[in-house]
């Protein structure tokens, strides 16, 4: 069962009639009747179910609410089992027909902007990117590597355990310029150019990442506009850099860190954490309006 799956399996125990109560918060306090719940959702007293910050599978089911209104009503009749699995299967559907899109659309698009007169990405070929190119080993390698020596090269290439980059070391291809400050690592991060481009390529389309002038107002259209997504997220920026981060590696499949394949998905659980640390709740607050620009 995915995550998505479980996260709808949660909605349907609240949501069903044969749910009597639900504790939806972490501490110790009475539980909240189902019937008393969705009375003040419907009378529009709440916007989307109590919970922790912390509770993916709440935060998922106020957004699959708030995307689907049919789907409490439906979630409550007689046969709301069989929506349940139908509407989890549809979701997870198109976030695997989108991710793909995504993926394909900038294997290509990412190869063009960081090709340069040190070594050509091919567009259509992941074997010759990530530690087999000189180009991609540089925006890919954290700073403690060096890249420019052979033997350390070779290792990363061979995908070596002892020296394996780990999904905490943020790579110079996060970051604006390309450059890392060892004494602020916060200074520049998620600024790079190559990530504005792919964010949007992703909400607007493949032309739009060659210029980033646009307005505000622009945001609004291409691949966004359908989905209703007029400002950028936290976890849409966590997706940009981990598929950026595909797009450079030569991994041919998103790897869990099982054999030869870099851990993406920790890679971005590990930014959307950073994202959301709360020291840094100013400062990413000002980056997020640098993203919606």
């Amino acid at each position: 069962m995915t995550v998505l799956q479980h996260s709808v399996e949660v909605m349907a125990n609240v949501m069903t009639p044969s749910s009597h109560h639900y504790l939806i918060t972490a501490s110790p306090e009475p539980s909240v009747s189902t019937s008393t719940l969705t009375a003040k959702h419907d009378a529009g007293e709440i916007d989307e179910l109590p919970s922790v910050r912390s509770d993916k599978q709440w935060q998922i089911f106020s957004d699959i609410l708030k995307a689907i209104p049919e789907a409490k009503r439906k979630l409550t009749l007689e046969n709301g089992k069989a929506y349940l699995n139908r509407l989890a299967s549809a979701l997870d559907e198109g976030l695997a027909a989108g991710r793909s899109d995504n993926t394909n659309g900038l294997k290509k698009a990412v190869a063009e902007w960081v090709s340069n007169s040190e070594g050509r990405i091919h567009k259509n070929s992941k074997s010759s990117r990530g530690f087999h190119n000189i180009v991609t080993a540089c925006l890919l390698a954290p700073p403690r590597y060096d890249v420019s020596d052979s033997t350390t090269l070779r290792k990363l290439r061979d995908h070596d355990e002892v020296i394996r980059p780990s999904v905490s070391e943020y790579p110079p291809f996060l970051y604006k310029d390309f450059t890392i400050d060892p004494d602020n690592l916060i200074d520049g991060l998620f600024e790079s150019e190559l990530l504005f481009k792919a964010a949007k390529h992703i909400l607007i389309g493949p032309s739009s990442a060659d210029s980033l002038e646009s307005s505000n107002h622009s945001t609004r259209l291409g691949n966004a506009a359908p989905n209703n997504m007029n400002e950028v997220t936290l976890p849409f920026m966590a997706y940009v850099c981990a598929q950026v981060r595909f797009a450079l590696s030569s991994d041919e499949t998103f790897g869990n860190n099982s054999g030869r394949c870099f851990d993406i998905y920790n890679f971005y659980c590990n930014i959307l954490k950073t994202l959301h640390e709360e020291e840094l709740a100013d400062d990413v607050e000002v980056l997020r309006s640098r993203w919606n620009e």
